[in-house]
This record gives C-alpha cells, sequence and structure tokens, in this order.
C-alpha cells in the first residue's frame, strides 16, 4: 500500500481528532501507518493521537520516529516540544520548537509554541518577537490556522491542562 491507500485513513483520523475521539484516531492513523509505516505524517499524527489520550512516552516514540523517517518534518519537532514540555522537560522542548521554527521559518504554530515556552521562562522579548512572528504568519497563511495532527499549545491530553496559556 502506499500514500494514496493511508489517504482515507489519514482523514478519517483527523476527523475523529476534531471531534475528540482520540482513541477512534488512533485506530485510524494505525491503519495510515499500516498502510505507509515510511510516512512520517502518519506516525506523527499518531503520535498526536497517543498524547491526547495521557501516553505521553508513546507519543515521543511516535514523533522521534516521524522524525527519524524525514528529519525536516517540523510539524513533528513541534508536537514533540508539546510533549516535552508537559513533561517538564523544558530544555527538550526549547530544542525541538526551536529546531522546527529553523526547519520552517513559515510555521506558525512552533513560532506561537516557542513564546509560549519562552514566556514561561521569563524570556519576555522573546516570547514577544514569536507571538507577533506567530500572529503575522497565521494572518498570512490562513489555511494553516487549524492545521489537524498536531498538538495545540494549551491543548488538553489525557485530562490534564499541559501547556501554559498567555494569560498567566
Amino acid at each position: 500500500m502506499g500514500e494514496a491507500e493511508a489517504r482515507p485513513f489519514l482523514e478519517e483520523g483527523e476527523h475523529h481528532l476534531r471531534s475528540g475521539d482520540f482513541a477512534a484516531a488512533e485506530r485510524a492513523f494505525l491503519r495510515a501507518v499500516e498502510a505507509t509505516p515510511e510516512s512520517a505524517v502518519a506516525h506523527s499524527k499518531l503520535g498526536v493521537a497517543v498524547a491526547e489520550q495521557g501516553r505521553l512516552d508513546e507519543a515521543i516514540g511516535h514523533f522521534s520516529h516521524a522524525i527519524a523517517l524525514q528529519p525536516r518534518y517540523a510539524p513533528a519537532y513541534s508536537n514533540l516540544g508539546n510533549v516535552y514540555k508537559g513533561k517538564g522537560m523544558l530544555e527538550e522542548a526549547l530544542a525541538a520548537y526551536e529546531r522546527a521554527v529553523a526547519i520552517d521559518p513559515e510555521y506558525w504554530v512552533a513560532h506561537q509554541n516557542l513564546g509560549i515556552l519562552y514566556k514561561q521562562v521569563g524570556r519576555v522579548g522573546d516570547a514577544v518577537d514569536h507571538f507577533k512572528k506567530a500572529t503575522r504568519l497565521s494572518v498570512r497563511k490562513p489555511t494553516a490556522r487549524g492545521r489537524v495532527g498536531c498538538l495545540a499549545p494549551a491543548a488538553l491530553i489525557g485530562g490534564m491542562l499541559l501547556f501554559g496559556l498567555l494569560a498567566r
């Protein structure tokens, strides 16, 4: 099987992510991985589904596998950063976010994530710079706003609020 065979499973998984049925999303993304075992996208989305169920170590494995398959896949680094941040591994999260924006300077989600982390660790000037960049990029690229299969910076994962909110 190839990418074309995996597409229906990826779409089904994204639908389940949007509806909050993370177990069903996991099953769909597992089928996508079976159809295309060398797909970084399928592995990364599977990582999102398991992270949303609170299985963070397993998610790290899926994101790391996606990165091994495609070292320049920025969403996997950003997702990995979110899981690291959720586990309190701030240095690892910082490195993952910085790698994501280095790979894809137009990836506004990674800039937003980096801004949140910078704010949390007291690097307010850097945080503001990345928030501004994220805002500019998200307005310029409206189709990227609802990237399905990416962990949101303030996502509820496994019933826990993992990521700092801007209002703090």
